[in-house]
């Protein structure tokens, strides 16, 4: 592993995949061009490399952006959220935070040879 990877997400992002959940407070990270997606505890769910899956923004029932990677056959929703509950995070922060990591993964993924989907 590479002492900085191209993308995490830090521990908040929600991971299912139909009606499981695999992770409330779980993580998104693109290392030496592999995504994995990692358990609370950091245990890996998944993981493929980049130019061999696909992400889409999609909209839950919430309206909340989401991100849909398909890898190794499993479409997982991933939730990227930030809670507005420190006090040094209002909740328009934390919509920003949120919005500016789904571009930044967007971004990682296309440059790394995935395939990115439009909504």
């Amino acid at each position: 592993m590479t002492t900085t990877p191209e993308f995490t997400s830090g521990f908040g992002a929600t991971i299912t995949a139909g009606m499981k959940w695999f992770a409330k407070q779980g993580q998104v990270v693109i290392d030496e061009g592999h995504l994995g997606l990692l358990r609370d505890n950091g245990d890996l769910i998944d993981s493929a490399p980049v130019s061999d899956i696909q992400v889409k923004k999609v909209m839950l029932y919430s309206l909340m952006p989401s991100i849909q990677i398909a890898l190794n056959g499993t479409k997982y929703k991933v939730n990227l959220s930030y809670t507005a509950n420190d006090a040094t995070v209002g909740a328009d922060r934390a919509k920003e935070i949120q919005e500016h990591d789904n571009d930044t993964l967007f971004e990682v993924v296309r440059r790394l040879g995935g395939q990115v989907g439009k909504a």
